[in-house]
C-alpha cells in the first residue's frame, strides 16, 4: 500500500480564510467533479425516505471462497439472520438503503442518485449523506429523519466527500474539494444548511469535535488549531506547525486534552522552511497530550511516521498504527533505552495514556482501527501485501488478537475510505451498537456488498445485497 502523506520539500506555509497551511495532503472525493464546475441548477427537493414494507433482500450464504483470497468469507460460514438493533446504512453504487441486520430494507433513498459518504448523527437520530444527479453532476446534502422519514436537503456548492457530526447533534462539518484546488471546510446546522458565512480552507483539513461541546480542532496542512466557537470560527487558537506524520487529531474523553503528533519539535509558528526541514531531520515524530485550557504538553513517547490514532471511549489508552519506526541515524539507536521506545515497524499499538507504557498487539500496520461502543473490544484492518489482493478483520479483546474473517475491499470503500480511516474512527462506523458484529463494504464474485459479519460465529458472515459502503448506527 502506497503511504498516504508526505512533506514535499519547499512548501509554503500560506495563510487562508481562517488559518490553514499549504501542504502534500491527499486529495479526497468521492465523486469528482470538473475543477472549474458550479451547480447552474437547483435540484428538485427530495421526497421523505421511500418505507419498504417487505424485504427487498434476502439473506444468502456468501460465495464460495476464491482461492486466490478475493472473497469476503474466506470459507467462513453463512451467517444465520439476527438483528443486533439499529439500522445498516448502505449506500451506492446508485442509491441508499436503510437496514436492518436481519437483512430487511426499511427505507431507500435517491434510487437514481450516487450516494456517497452515509454518516449516523452520534445519537442515531439523524443521517447525512451527499447525492450526485450522474447525468447533471449536481450534488446536494440530504439530512434525514430517521424517526419521521422527512429529508431536509441543501444544493452543495461542490461534492462533499466527508461529514463528521457534533456530539450534540446541532452542528455538522462538511469537507469538500475548494476552488483553490484543497480541501473546503462548511459547518452546518443539522438540516445542512449553512451555519456560518465562514468556510475553512487548507490544501489538507481534518477535524475533531470536543466531546461534549462545540469546540472543533483542526489539522489543516502542517498546522494545528483550535476553533472556540463553531458559530464564530474566527475565534481559534494556533499551536502553530506539527507537520502531516498523521492525519486526524483526537480528543480524550471526559478531559479537555487532545493528542496529536509533533514531527517538528514544538517548532516556533513563523518557522522558514529550511528550519522545518531541519527540524524534521533532527527530531524523531512524538506523540503528545496538551491541554486546551493550560496548553500543558505531556510528552507520551515516539510515535514513528504515518501514524493513526483511536481513543479508547474511557479516555485510558488509545491505539497507535505506525507504517514505519523512525530511520536510524546511527546515533545511539541501539541503546537499550532506544530498543524499548521505538515502535516496531508495521505494529499496532495500545498506549496507557497515564504512564505512557506501551504494549504491541498486532505486528502489522493497522489499515482502520476503531473500538466498539463500550470500549471491549479493538477492530484492526490489516493486510498481508496489497490491500486490493486481500485483507483482514482483526479484534483485540483487552486479551489477545483474533481474525475475525479475510476480505476483499469494495473499490469505493478502498479508495474513498479506507486511506483516512483515522478521520472517520472519530465515531464508531463499523460496529453494531452492542459490539458484537460489524459491518463493511467487500467485493465479491457478485460485485460489491455490504457484509455483516458477527463475532459469536466465529466469522459468520452474511451478504445484505449490493453496495460501496455500509456504516452501522451507533444506537439500538
Amino acid at each position: 500500500m502506497q503511504i498516504r502523506r508526505c512533506l514535499i520539500a519547499g512548501a509554503a506555509v500560506c495563510a487562508l480564510l481562517v488559518a490553514a497551511a499549504c501542504a502534500s495532503g491527499p486529495n479526497r472525493t468521492s465523486v469528482p467533479a470538473p475543477a472549474d464546475w458550479t451547480p447552474e441548477t437547483v435540484p428538485e427537493p427530495l421526497s421523505a425516505v421511500t418505507p419498504v414494507t417487505s424485504p427487498a433482500v434476502e439473506l444468502a450464504p456468501p460465495p464460495q471462497a476464491d482461492p486466490a483470497g478475493d472473497d469476503p468469507s474466506a470459507g467462513r460460514p453463512a451467517a444465520e439472520p439476527f438483528d443486533d438493533g439499529g439500522l445498516i446504512a448502505s449506500a451506492g453504487p446508485v442509491g441508499l438503503r436503510l437496514l436492518r441486520p436481519s437483512g430487511e430494507v426499511v427505507g431507500e433513498l435517491g434510487a437514481d442518485q450516487v450516494v456517497t459518504q452515509p454518516t449516523w448523527s452520534r445519537d442515531g437520530r439523524r443521517l447525512a449523506a451527499t447525492l450526485t444527479d450522474p447525468a447533471s453532476g449536481t450534488s446536494r446534502i440530504a439530512v434525514v429523519d430517521i424517526a419521521t422519514g422527512d429529508i431536509a436537503a441543501e444544493a452543495t456548492p461542490r461534492p462533499y466527500f466527508f461529514y463528521t457530526w457534533s456530539h450534540d447533534g446541532s452542528r455538522l462539518l462538511a469537507l469538500g474539494p475548494s476552488q483553490t484546488g484543497g480541501t473546503a471546510g462548511y459547518i452546518l446546522d443539522e438540516t445542512g444548511a449553512p451555519a456560518t458565512d465562514v468556510s475553512l480552507q487548507g490544501q489538507s483539513l481534518f477535524a475533531a469535535w470536543e466531546p461534549g461541546g462545540r469546540r472543533l480542532l483542526l489539522h489543516a496542512g502542517h498546522r494545528l488549531m483550535l476553533i472556540n466557537d463553531v458559530d464564530s470560527p474566527r475565534d481559534h487558537n494556533d499551536y502553530g506547525l506539527v507537520g502531516v506524520d498523521f492525519q486526524a487529531p483526537a480528543w480524550v474523553p471526559g478531559t479537555q486534552d487532545f493528542l496529536y503528533v509533533d514531527s517538528y519539535g514544538q517548532a516556533p509558528a513563523d518557522a522558514e522552511v529550511e528550519e522545518l526541514l531541519e527540524r524534521r531531520a533532527a527530531t524523531s515524530p512524538k506523540l503528545l497530550r496538551r491541554s486546551a485550557d493550560t496548553g500543558e504538553i505531556t510528552d507520551l513517547g515516539p510515535a514513528g511516521r504515518y501514524t493513526m490514532l483511536a481513543v479508547h471511549p474511557a479516555g485510558d489508552r488509545v491505539a497507535l498504527s505506525s507504517a514505519s519506526p523512525e530511520p536510524s541515524d546511527g546515533q545511539g539507536s541501539d541503546s537499550e533505552e532506544a530498543s524499548q521506545t521505538e515502535i516496531p515497524a508495521g505494529s499496532v499499538q495500545i498506549i496507557d495514556l497515564a504512564t505512557a507504557e506501551r504494549r504491541t498487539v498486532i505486528d502489522q500496520i493497522g489499515l482502520w482501527l476503531e473500538w466498539s461502543p463500550d470500549g471491549r473490544r479493538l477492530l484492526v484492518a490489516s493486510s498481508a501485501g496489497d490491500p486490493r489482493a486481500g485483507m483482514s478483520w482483526n479484534v483485540w479483546d483487552g486479551t489477545e488478537s483474533v481474525e475475525l474473517t479475510r476480505f476483499a475491499p469494495s473499490v469505493a470503500f478502498l479508495s474513498s475510505y479506507l486511506p483516512f480511516a483515522d478521520q472517520y474512527d472519530e465515531t464508531p462506523r463499523l460496529w453494531s451498537p452492542d459490539g458484537d458484529a460489524i459491518t463493511f463494504g467487500a467485493n465479491t464474485a457478485d460485485g460489491d456488498v455490504t457484509v455483516v459479519a458477527r463475532l459469536d460465529s466465529a466469522g459468520a458472515v452474511a451478504s445484505l445485497g449490493p453496495s460501496d459502503v455500509s456504516f452501522w448506527s451507533p444506537v439500538p
